[in-house]
């Protein structure tokens, strides 16, 4: 989860030209990225049941 998380935001950080708009959501077994398309993404983390 934390490769993801790292690949995802330095995608977001291109340098020197504007990124095309993108939106969607990767999902994983510990939780979820969705990025919307003004640049904003988010991070839900599912929380792991212990039984």
């Amino acid at each position: 989860m934390k490769t993801l998380i790292l690949l995802a935001a330095l995608s977001l950080l291109s340098a020197c030209t504007t990124p095309p708009p993108v939106t969607g959501t990767f999902a994983t077994k510990a939780g979820q990225i969705k990025v919307y398309p003004d640049g904003r993404f988010e991070i839900i983390v599912e929380p792991r049941t212990s039984k």
